[in-house]
């Protein structure tokens, strides 16, 4: 019988207690899952030596993250805490007495909004999608509701404002895939792994600060914004180019570049509001 890692044997456990409950209608995600499971567990075999050493697979954490949102998203309907009626898994409301349900903590931040995941997303459909989600939980509309039901309309509220805040900027929006991908940028013990940047690219950085820091006249400064500009849009190309390929690596060397040139744009935002030319 094949060796499987405890974790991820856990979640195959969910998962089948899952559908032998009928709590799970068999789908296309259903089997992505266990086909996933299969292919992580048969590369776990791989790591068989670091075992003894206590040591896990690099993708572990990262596959069994996936696989809760996969198995929260799978669930063919819910049961609503009023009525115990079904709740459509395309809906947050009742179908039967159309009260609004509990939000689901393990969904992302796309899911939230309802976009599709791509790094790459038109600003202003998120835009529409956030203004139509605002008007769908706006606290005046649950005014007359239980004390229950306007807390739920006040927990998806503050998703919805939260994940577009996060997805309306690229920086934060690269950073929240890095995050999903299980590498983050900036959290925990990968906060202490140095990302390899080129020393000339960190001395071009210096430079430019250098630069900045020295200009006295706006002509200079729009100069350098124009710049950097140019270079941060091609960085978030190679970034959409990393996250569409799968290439977790990359993209974190991208986000770390993007970073330094954010800071810099930032910075020439901040002369031009001080000296009048944006508000």
């Amino acid at each position: 019988m094949a060796l499987l890692y405890p974790p991820l044997k856990k979640v195959l456990h969910r998962f089948l207690l899952l559908q032998n409950t009928r709590l799970l209608s068999p789908s296309l995600r259903c089997t992505n899952v266990t086909r996933n499971y299969t292919a992580i567990n048969a590369g776990w075999h791989t790591h068989e030596g670091d075992m003894g050493r206590g040591r896990k697979p690099p993708i572990c954490s990262a596959f069994i993250k996936l696989c809760r949102v996969t198995l929260s998203a799978g669930i063919g309907s819910r049961q609503c805490w009023k009525c115990q009626g079904d709740v459509p898994a395309d809906t947050e409301f009742c179908s039967s007495c159309k009260s609004l349900q509990p939000l689901d903590s393990h969904r992302n931040h796309f899911s939230i909004l309802g976009i599709k995941m791509n790094f790459n997303i038109d600003t202003q459909a998120l835009m529409r999608k956030f203004k139509r989600l605002q008007t769908q939980y706006h606290p005046d509309r649950y005014s007359t509701k239980s004390e229950r039901e306007q807390q739920f309309a006040h927990d998806h509220s503050s998703a919805v404002n939260k994940a577009y805040r996060c997805l309306l900027h690229p920086v934060d929006r690269a950073l929240y895939f890095l995050d999903l991908a299980g590498q983050p940028l900036e959290e925990g013990k990968v906060a202490l792994q140095m990302i390899d940047l080129d020393p000339e690219f960190l001395m071009a950085i210096m430079e430019v600060n250098e630069e900045l820091a020295e200009a006295t006249s706006k002509e200079t400064v729009q100069s350098i914004g124009r710049r950097n500009t140019e270079i941060l849009n091609g960085l978030l190309s190679e970034a959409d180019a990393a996250f569409s390929c799968n290439d977790i690596e990359k993209a974190r060397t991208v986000v770390a570049k993007i970073k330094y040139y954010n800071n810099i744009y930032e910075k020439v935002k901040s002369f031009e509001r001080e000296h009048g030319i944006v508000d």
